[in-house]
């Protein structure tokens, strides 16, 4: 496990620039479900940089209602001022 979140962590810091939440967030949304399971969970990591990106409320509230037997849960990582406190 620690490795996984070590190679998203390498991911992160050497992606470009720009903002997938939404489309990347769908796309897992439906191929999770392609596949027979008791549960389904799809976990979004969010640099916070929502306003940035022109993302609402609304939009993250279309994930979370998007499938109703996936669980989706977000996890905002803030670190720039205003961003973090929120």
């Amino acid at each position: 496990r620690l490795n996984i979140l070590r190679g998203m962590n390498l991911h992160s810091e050497t992606c470009s620039s720009g903002d997938n939440t939404l489309d990347a967030t769908k796309l897992a949304i439906k191929e999770i479900t392609k596949e027979d399971a008791d549960e389904y969970f799809v976990v979004l990591l969010s640099d916070a940089n929502l306003s940035q990106y022109g993302i609402e409320p609304s939009d993250l509230q279309a994930l979370l209602d998007m499938d109703e037997r996936v669980n989706v849960f977000i996890l905002f990582i803030g670190s720039m001022g205003r961003q973090a406190e929120q």
